[in-house]
C-alpha cells in the first residue's frame, strides 16, 4: 500500500484501490465475515510519521486492517469505501466535509465526530465536563484548577484576576487549540503587573504544585494507559516573591523526558488509582463523545488523592519533539489495532441478524 498524502493516486490507481476495498467482505455460513477492515486516514505529514509507524502497519496487516490515505484534493465521497475514517485536520471547511460525509455514509465510523473535537479545541469548554462531573470517591477526588477566560484588552487582566480571586502564579494558555505550535505555547506569570503583557484570547489557570510530575492518561476506546512525564517544578514562596514577569515555556509535558524510570519520591511517582481513572475515562468518553484522547492529570503536592485535570488533547500526536502522542504510548500498536477491530465487532452486534 502506498501512502498518498504526499503523492496522490492517479485515477486508475485509485479505481483499482477502491475495487480492492469493495471486496472486503464475503458471505460464509449466512453471516458477513470481514476479510479486511479499511481505515481511511486524513492526517498531516507530521501526524502520519509519528502515528502510522511501520510496526503499526505491519501488525495491522496481520489482523486484516488496511490503512488508506485520503486524498485531500479529491471529494471524500469519491474515495473508499471505508469502514473507519480516522482524522485530525483543522478548519471549518474540513469539519463541514466530515459532517456531510457522516450524513451520507452513517455506516462509516468517524473517529471522532467533528462537533465533539470542537468542544475540546476550546480551553473554555474543554475542562467544563470534568468540573461538572465533580468526581469524588474512596479512591480520590478529581477537579480542575481555578481558571479565568480573557478574550480581549490585556490591560484589563490584572483587575479581572483580582475580581476572580485567582492566586499567583498563573499559567497562561491560548484559548483555542488548533494543532499549531502556538496553540501549545504556555506562559507562567509571577506577578500582577506582568499580566497585562499577555496576549488574549487566553485562559489563565492557577498553578498547582505537583512535584514536577504529571500523568498522561491515554484513552483508546475502553483501553487506558498511564505514563509519567516530568513537568514544571514546584514554586515556593521565596521564588514567588523574588521573581517577576512572564516566562514562556513549551508544552508542559515537553519540559523533560519520561519520568517512568526516574528515582522519584514515592508520594510523587505513585500513579493515580486505576479505578478512579477508569471511572473518569468512562464518564468523559460519554460526556465528550470521544474515543481517542488523552488527559493530563497532576496530583496536588502534599496530598495522595487530590488530582487536577489540566488539559485534554484529542488524538494526541508528536509536536515539537514532544514525548506525548500515541506513537510513544506503550504497546500502542496492539491497543489501537484491537480497538479498530472492536468497532467492527460492535457494528455487527448492533446490526439486525441476517435471515436465510
Amino acid at each position: 500500500m502506498r501512502l498518498i498524502e504526499e503523492e496522490p493516486f492517479s485515477n486508475n490507481e485509485q479505481e483499482k484501490e477502491n475495487e480492492k476495498n469493495s471486496q472486503s467482505y464475503s458471505i460464509g455460513l449466512g453471516f458477513p465475515q470481514p476479510q479486511k477492515l479499511v481505515v481511511g486516514y486524513a492526517l498531516t505529514s507530521k501526524k502520519t510519521q509519528s502515528f502510522l509507524q511501520p510496526k503499526l502497519e505491519s501488525l495491522a496487516r496481520t489482523k486484516g486492517i488496511l490503512f488508506v490515505a485520503i486524498d485531500q484534493n479529491r471529494p471524500l465521497s469519491d474515495q473508499g469505501p471505508f469502514d473507519v475514517l480516522l482524522h485530525k485536520l483543522f478548519g471549518k471547511q474540513w469539519r463541514q466535509i466530515l459532517e456531510d460525509y457522516r450524513e451520507k455514509y452513517p455506516e462509516v465510523t468517524v473517529l471522532d465526530p467533528p462537533n465533539a473535537i470542537q468542544h475540546v479545541s476550546n480551553r473554555q469548554s474543554m475542562l467544563q465536563d470534568v468540573a461538572n462531573l465533580n468526581l469524588s470517591d474512596c479512591h480520590g477526588k478529581v477537579g480542575v484548577p481555578k481558571q479565568l477566560v480573557i478574550t480581549q484588552d490585556p490591560s484589563s487582566i490584572p483587575d479581572a484576576v483580582t475580581k476572580a480571586g485567582l492566586i499567583l502564579p498563573l499559567v497562561s494558555k491560548p484559548l483555542i487549540v488548533d494543532g499549531s505550535a502556538k496553540s501549545h505555547q504556555l506562559s507562567l506569570a509571577y506577578d500582577q503587573l506582568s499580566l497585562s503583557k499577555l496576549d488574549p484570547p487566553l485562559v489563565l489557570q492557577e498553578f498547582v504544585n505537583h512535584g514536577g510530575v504529571l500523568f498522561k492518561v491515554y484513552i483508546v476506546g475502553e483501553a487506558i494507559k498511564v505514563v509519567r512525564r516530568f513537568s514544571l517544578p514546584d514554586i515556593n514562596k521565596y521564588e514567588l516573591l523574588n521573581n517577576a514577569g512572564v516566562f514562556r515555556f513549551p508544552r508542559v509535558s515537553c519540559a523533560a523526558a519520561s519520568a517512568d524510570d526516574a528515582d522519584l519520591d514515592p508520594g510523587v511517582a505513585e500513579l493515580p488509582p486505576r479505578p478512579l481513572l477508569e471511572r473518569l475515562a468512562k464518564e468523559l468518553r460519554q460526556r465528550l463523545g470521544l474515543q481517542l484522547f488523552n488527559i493530563d492529570i497532576i496530583r496536588e503536592h502534599g496530598t495522595r488523592d487530590h488530582f487536577y485535570v489540566i488539559d485534554i488533547n484529542y488524538f494526541p500526536g508528536k509536536l515539537l519533539n514532544s514525548f506525548s502522542g500515541y506513537g510513544k504510548m506503550p504497546e500502542y500498536e496492539h491497543i489501537f489495532t484491537d480497538f479498530l477491530l472492536s468497532l467492527v465487532e460492535k457494528k455487527y452486534k448492533d446490526s439486525p441478524a441476517i435471515k436465510c
